[in-house]
């Protein structure tokens, strides 16, 4: 709820300055909303998709941060086709705003890195931690949606999926997801 009434209010004021981009700015925040109601009816999603909302709830938060707020994605074309769970790399984007761009006067650069091997899908989002956090990272303190996130990836996935949240160097905050790739079952004719 808090996300809706910021980025109405940001649309709010766009509607005057820029509308172009207070237009742009509805489908993105439309875009989110039908992703969200949607994505409760499956069990996965591609990546791609993933991918396409977190920079649409990213282009509403730069609206919102502006210049405090810069995003760089590197993310491998073959990883775009393998399945997460619906809403996770969303998930891992909006803590990384709320603990980490929102709670630094400067803001900061939101990485997204993906892809894969052998083995399976490896995600990372890496944030520039608050001041007053940057040693104190964990599941607990970043509410429920971290923790909720990781049952999610074990439930579908088994328990070498994996999500974990780190400080890697000082100052920065990086959560890592480890999806194995699951071989599809043969069907004879």
């Amino acid at each position: 709820p808090h996300f809706i009434f910021n980025s109405l209010n940001s649309l709010r004021s766009l509607i005057e300055d820029n509308p172009a981009r207070a237009r742009l700015a509805v489908t993105q925040l439309a875009n989110l909303l039908r992703y969200s109601l949607q994505s409760g009816q499956t069990e996965t999603v591609l990546l791609e998709e993933e991918l396409r909302l977190a920079n649409d709830y990213l282009a509403l938060e730069q609206v919102r941060y502006e210049e405090r707020l810069s995003l760089r994605i590197n993310v491998a074309s073959e990883a775009l086709a393998l399945p997460v769970p619906p809403m996770l790399l969303q998930t891992l984007v909006e803590n990384a705003v709320k603990y980490g761009i929102a709670q630094r006067h400067e803001g900061g650069e939101i990485s997204i890195v993906a892809h894969c091997d052998g083995e399976g899908l490896y995600l990372r989002v890496a944030n520039p931690s608050a001041p007053a956090n940057s040693s104190k990272i964990s599941f607990e303190s970043t509410g429920v949606g971290l923790r909720n996130a990781a049952t999610r990836l074990r439930l579908l996935f088994g328990e070498r999926a994996t999500l974990r949240l780190h400080t890697n160097d000082p100052g920065l905050v990086v959560a890592e997801v480890f999806i194995p790739l699951i071989p599809m079952p043969v069907r004879l004719p």
